[in-house]
C-alpha cells in the first residue's frame, strides 16, 4: 500500500533514522518507587523516562494530590523527547478529551505517529487505520508531522513552520515553550522571517527576557535581507529616536517603511502615507499619501480605512463621494476604529 511505504519511509529513512536511534528502551523498575520531587529534578535535567512517569502519577494521587494540568505538562515533555509510552498516553487523552485536555483528533493522531515512528505497535496500527478511515485527519496530521521530522533534521524553513504552528495553535494546541525552541532554531539558520520574529520577541519582553543586543543582532540581517517585520521595526526605531540618540531620522524611517511597504505590510503602507501627508523624510505629497493609505485600506488596515473614508467625506485631496465614504468608514468601524464610528453616527 501507499500509505505503508511511506510511513516506511518516515521510520526507517533519513528523517526517521532520528526516532530510530532515540526509540525507548524499557528499564526495570526501581526497588523504591521515587518521590515526585525527585522525578521532578530528573525531569529538569533532560530524562524523559522521568518526566513520563511524574505524569503518571499527577494523575493519581500517588505522592500527593492529582493535578491532571501538571501530568499534561510532564508528559509532553516526554512526548517531545520522543518518549513513546509519553506520546500514546498524550494522543489518548487528545483523542478522549482526558485530563481537562480539549478533544483534538489531528494532535491526538500527530502523537500517534511520533509513537509509531519510536517502535509503538499499538500506534503503527492506531495510523494505519487513521489512513483508512479518517483520511482528512490523518492528511492534516502527517502534514504537522512532517514539518517537524524535517525541522528535527535540520531544515531551518521547516522549523519556523512548525514553531508558527505551535504559536497559533489549529492542528496542534498551542504550545508557547516548544515554539519559541524551534523559533530560536530556525533564526540560528538565518531564515530572515524567523529572525525578525524572534528579534521582536527580545525586543518586545514577549516569552523572553528582554534584551536590546540580542534583538538587534537578529532584526539587523533581518532587515538587510528583506523581511518586512524587520524593516518595519527599523523604520519605527528611527521615526521615533530620542533627542539622546540624535533625534528622528525621518529620511532612515521612509526609506524602511517604504521598502516594507513594497512587500506588502499594511502597517508600513499606512505610515508611508503619514510620512507623505506631513512631509517626512520626503516631499509632502497628498496624493502619494492617499495612494498609501488606500493600499493599507484594501489590506484591512482599520486606520487606513479610516482616513480614506474620512478623504471622501471632506474631499481632502479627493473628490467627495459619500458612498465611497460611508463604504470605508464601515470597513474601519468593523475593525474597531471608534473615531470611524464616531464619524459614521454623524453622516447619518
Amino acid at each position: 500500500m501507499k500509505f505503508l511505504r511511506y510511513f516506511l519511509i518516515l521510520i526507517f529513512g533519513a528523517a526517521g533514522g532520528w526516532y530510530a536511534r532515540q526509540a525507548y528502551v524499557a528499564h526495570p523498575a526501581p526497588a523504591q518507587a521515587p518521590t515526585r520531587a525527585a522525578l521532578a529534578r530528573q525531569a529538569a535535567a533532560g530524562n524523559a523516562e522521568a518526566a513520563y512517569q511524574l505524569g503518571e502519577m499527577y494523575l493519581t494521587t500517588q505522592g500527593g494530590a492529582a493535578e491532571p494540568s501538571a501530568a499534561v505538562e510532564y508528559l509532553r515533555l516526554a512526548a517531545w523527547k520522543n518518549f513513546a509510552p509519553a506520546q500514546n498516553e498524550l494522543a489518548r487523552f487528545y483523542e478522549e478529551g482526558l485530563a481537562g485536555v480539549a478533544k483534538n483528533a489531528t494532535e491526538g493522531l500527530f502523537w500517534r505517529m511520533a509513537a509509531a515512528c519510536a517502535g509503538s505497535a499499538e500506534a503503527q496500527q492506531t495510523v494505519k487505520e487513521a489512513f483508512i478511515q479518517n483520511p482528512e485527519v490523518y492528511a492534516q496530521a502527517l502534514a504537522v508531522f512532517t514539518a517537524y521530522q524535517q525541522a528535527r533534521v535540520g531544515s531551518g524553513e521547516s522549523a519556523l513552520a512548525f514553531a508558527n504552528q505551535l504559536a497559533k495553535g489549529g492542528a496542534l494546541n498551542e504550545d508557547a515553550e516548544e515554539s519559541l525552541k524551534w523559533l530560536t532554531e530556525a533564526a540560528a539558520q538565518k531564515i530572515p522571517s524567523a529572525q525578525a520574529q524572534l528579534g521582536l520577541k527580545y525586543a518586545q519582553g514577549l516569552g523572553v527576557a528582554k534584551d536590546e543586543t540580542k534583538a538587534f543582532s537578529l532584526l539587523a540581517p533581518a532587515a538587510e535581507a528583506g523581511d518586512p517585520l524587520a524593516q518595519l521595526y527599523w523604520g519605527r526605531r528611527a521615526y521615533t529616536q530620542s533627542a539622546a540618540e540624535g533625534g528622528p531620522d525621518y529620511a532612515e524611517a521612509f526609506k524602511w517603511f517604504m521598502s516594507a511597504a513594497d512587500k506588502g505590510n499594511t502597517e508600513a503602507q499606512y505610515l508611508t502615507g503619514v510620512m507623505y501627508m506631513q512631509g517626512q523624510g520626503t516631499e509632502k505629497s497628498v496624493s502619494k499619501a492617499l495612494q498609501a493609505f488606500s493600499r493599507a485600506a484594501e489590506g484591512g488596515h482599520a486606520s487606513a480605512q479610516y482616513v480614506v473614508g474620512q478623504s471622501y467625506y471632506k474631499g481632502l485631496g479627493i473628490r467627495r463621494n459619500m458612498r465611497e465614504a460611508r463604504k470605508w468608514l464601515s470597513k474601519a468601524a468593523a475593525n474597531g476604529n471608534q473615531a470611524a464610528k464616531n464619524l459614521l453616527e454623524e453622516i447619518k
